[in-house]
């Protein structure tokens, strides 16, 4: 099950990266055979070009807001950059992979009650101080009847492992401004992706599985901790 997880996230992965690289480019994105490709010298424009990180609903059931949010579209003019990247992720291998030792603590219920940030700094003080005493368990009691007991974070990290080229290009002179140059061939690059999916309690004790979301890429937020 590892490795199917984390070739998972190796292809989520994959599809999140090219349609965030798309939609900043407003550029088409191709996927063949496990490859994703852009090329915007090529003249492939978004067929929606007014979509952006706000609006694309597909981007942001893939990503994390606040990973979404480190990508500023207002510094990208596709008028003046043209990109050129490839990625092709050939192997992946699960990390780690962990519950939120905390039930019915999600990044929406924190995002919605932002008071709980307090329990929160009570917990982590509690356990620092005993580990998982009885005074822990009697605070993590006190925080499940506000939110409930039924809804788990889950958070796991995925080393993808890929063959990449990545330029960006300035369309009036053609000089690279950032990445590779023409002639460079593809690069070994290994990226950190970190996900996270919420479970809930269903009938008889089962766990109904949400679907994972990329919070994180190489440490950009440094885990994008919410608990």
């Amino acid at each position: 099950w590892e490795f199917d997880l984390a070739t998972g996230f190796a292809v989520a992965f994959e599809f999140a990266v090219g349609e965030l690289l798309g939609t900043l480019f407003r550029v088409s994105v191709n996927d063949d055979n496990g490859v994703v490709t852009i090329d915007s010298s090529q003249g492939s424009s978004n067929s929606s070009p007014t979509t952006t990180i706000d609006n694309n609903e597909y981007l942001k059931n893939m990503m994390d807001k606040k990973l979404l949010a480190q990508f500023n579209q207002s510094i990208i003019n596709p008028e003046d950059y043209q990109i050129k990247f490839s990625l092709r992720p050939f192997q992946a291998e699960l990390q780690n992979i962990f519950a939120v030792p905390v039930p019915g603590l999600t990044r929406d219920i924190i995002q919605e009650k932002q008071y709980l940030k307090g329990a929160i700094y009570r917990l982590h003080n509690a356990y620092d101080e005993n580990g998982f005493d009885e005074n822990y368990f009697d605070l993590v009691t006190e925080f499940a009847k506000e939110v409930g007991y039924s809804k788990r974070t889950v958070i796991a990290e995925a080393s993808v492992k890929c063959k990449e080229f990545f330029q960006v290009k300035d369309k009036n002179t053609g000089q690279v401004i950032q990445g590779m140059e023409d002639d460079c061939e593809e690069e070994e690059v290994i990226h950190l992706a970190r996900f996270e999916v919420v479970t809930d309690e269903a009938e008889r004790g089962e766990r109904v599985i949400g679907a994972w979301k990329l919070i994180d890429v190489d440490d950009l937020l440094e885990g994008n901790v919410f608990h």
